[in-house]
């Protein structure tokens, strides 16, 4: 009797016993697409080119900036002359890190890069939050905030 007890206390402990999945979200496809679009988003920046930036935003994308007097948000279009260097300079930039987690048709991203805006200038460490969404399958940014606190690197 003992040993059947002990034999049905132990099946009862191993059906209660179930490994959490905490797989996330969506496939590796989509996982390639975000971070291509990082890259490209990146490229587009270095050069200074307005118009790839652009492709790769939704039509009503923002841009967000905290101020110390509250939050400014800009259609992507006002948001030019803050996204690129101003003139014709393009700037060098180096992916760091990225960290993208998606749920369903949304995604949200924080991309850290170092830029340098001219040559022999010291890099800066860039931070930003990119939320992006599935648009007729595509990917695509909906909003660009810059984290606030640019640190210099020599």
């Amino acid at each position: 009797m003992k040993p059947l007890l002990a034999v049905l206390a132990v099946a009862a402990l191993a059906t209660a016993c179930v490994i959490e999945d905490r797989t996330p979200t969506g496939s590796r496809r989509d996982d390639e697409a975000i971070q291509h679009l990082l890259v490209a988003y990146a490229r587009a920046v270095e050069g200074g080119q307005w118009e790839p930036v652009r492709a790769l935003c939704w039509d009503e994308a923002t841009y967000h900036v905290a101020t110390p007097t509250g939050n400014l948000v800009l259609p992507i279009d006002s948001a030019r002359t803050r996204l690129l260097p101003p003139g014709k300079t393009p700037m060098e930039v180096r992916i760091l890190r990225s960290d993208a987690r998606q749920e369903g048709d949304l995604a949200a991203a924080w991309l850290l890069s170092g830029r340098r805006t001219a040559a022999g200038a010291p890099e800066s460490d860039w931070t930003e939050h990119l939320v992006l969404r599935r648009i007729g399958g595509e990917w695509k940014i909906l909003v660009i905030a810059p984290a606030n606190g640019v640190r210099r690197r020599i």
